[in-house]
């Protein structure tokens, strides 16, 4: 129970967060997108107004912002006219404190240094004209346009753009040049890191609190499903013990009536069906039994001698897979030994071992191994197996699930051991895998 509980907390837990960060990231992205896009609108703006907010006396809607009165006063940029080398002929820098004409010459002169590669070459390198120069203390966002000769001499003498010009512009402007608008965001960079913090203080408080909710209401959920385990598990307990009974009496009944009338082959036959009910109704009571004690530790107390059990069990099944022409391969270490239980152990080394033999094709090679690990072993047993190609190996363990799917009574079996198996690997808290490769099948078991 405590397992199941910890798992489905697992899963829930899991969910939520799978769920709680989409919703997050995809709230912070759609700020990001908005905040960048308002950047760039206001920006691309400026420029269209050849350099400077324009003043309204109203709230506009625009094309990809709102424009308010209050815009263009709290609004921090200045506009550059360079000619196609990168060098200053004037500025726009009335609405910007942290920069003046002799900052912005320094920067942009840097663009001819050879030395200097940088952030503002990307302003005349960059193809999508616009970008983010993030610094120590402020962030900019920057957009160029490129002006035509004629452009460029009418913004050199518009009022917009105040840098001294001596003389004739038409000689300065005659290969055209670029309107370039930086604008301070560093508030709104601010704030879109400030944001990304608080999200994910908000996302891991929610996620703590869901995860005190799930933990506290997880038992009643899964109280359901156990109840109906612990039924279904009483019930096989209970039938398997009532069905002994009558199976007990009618093999009694048959023997009698084999030493009155003698042997016939309907006797035969009945005797043959109820050792094989007699052995299906103790496989089920065996699993029922293991399951109901597959969490408790003083179960697993045994010191097991593994190496013995396994070599005892090969030596036994060796005369039965000579007897159909085939042939088993052991390759067992020594002193192999673990903590469990040692009357599931010898089960579950059985169990493989009689699969194998009984699935190994005509003629075929059986072979066990059993290797030491670390903290217990490692016990492999394969076969070959030619048909074994497209088998669904997903489904092995199931209970009653049979490779053979006419279920005919040619190889002896319910097709619950290998179920079995798995129930007394998980109850060792081991795991258990199937695999098959050019023509081999192997069962490899890590306890």
């Amino acid at each position: 129970m405590k397992k199941l509980r910890w798992t489905f907390i697992g899963i829930a837990s899991g969910a939520v967060l799978l769920v709680l960060t989409l919703v997050l990231i995809s709230l912070y992205a759609v700020n990001v997108l908005s905040t960048y896009n308002e950047i760039y609108s206001i920006t691309e703006f400026i420029i269209e107004n050849s350099g400077r907010m324009p003043h309204l006396d109203r709230k506009e809607t625009l094309t990809d912002f709102i424009f308010y009165e209050e815009m263009q006063y709290e609004t921090r940029y200045f506009s550059l006219l360079t000619d196609n080398n990168g060098n200053i002929l004037s500025g726009n820098f009335d609405h910007i404190a942290s920069v003046s004409g002799d900052d912005a010459d320094r920067m942009l002169d840097a663009i001819a240094s050879a030395t200097s590669e940088p952030t503002l070459l990307k302003i005349f390198s960059d193809p999508r004209r616009r970008g983010i120069i993030f610094g120590t203390d402020s962030d900019f966002a920057y957009m160029r346009s490129e002006l035509d000769p004629q452009e460029l001499a009418v913004k050199l003498r518009s009022e917009n753009f105040y840098r001294s010009v001596s003389g004739d512009v038409t000689e300065i402007s005659k290969n055209g040049g670029y309107i370039i608008v930086f604008l301070d965001c560093s508030r709104r960079i601010l704030d879109m890191r400030e944001l990304r913090i608080s999200m994910f203080i908000i996302g891991i408080g929610s996620f703590l609190i869901f995860f005190i909710i799930i933990s506290a209401y997880s038992k009643r959920a899964i109280q359901p499903y156990i109840d109906n385990h612990e039924k279904q598990r009483q019930f096989i307990t209970n039938a398997g013990h009532e069905l002994k009974t009558p199976l007990t009496i009618i093999s009694a009944n048959m023997e009698v009536l084999e030493m009155i009338e003698g042997k016939n082959e309907w006797t035969e036959s009945t005797l043959n069906q109820v050792k094989r009910l007699t052995g299906l109704v103790t496989d089920l009571i065996t699993i029922a039994r293991t399951e109901e004690y597959s969490d408790a530790d003083e179960k697993l107390s045994d010191n097991v001698d593994a190496s013995a059990l396994v070599r005892e069990l090969t030596d036994s099944f060796k005369a039965v897979a000579e007897k159909q022409g085939k042939h088993i391969d052991a390759q067992i270490d020594d002193e192999v030994t673990l903590m469990g239980d040692k009357k599931r152990l010898n089960e579950l080394f059985s169990i493989l071992i009689d699969n194998a033999v009984k699935y190994c094709d005509d003629g075929g090679t059986i072979k066990v191994e059993l290797k030491a690990r670390k903290r217990g072993l490692q016990y492999i047993v394969s076969n070959d197996y030619a048909d074994g190609k497209n088998a669904d190996y997903s489904r092995f363990f199931e209970r009653f699930y049979r490779g053979d799917t006419s279920h005919n009574s040619e190889k002896a079996g319910y097709g619950i051991g290998l179920s079995m198996a798995k129930s007394i690997v998980k109850m060792h808290r081991g795991r258990i895998f199937v695999g098959w490769n050019a023509g081999v099948i192997s069962f490899t078991v890590l306890i």
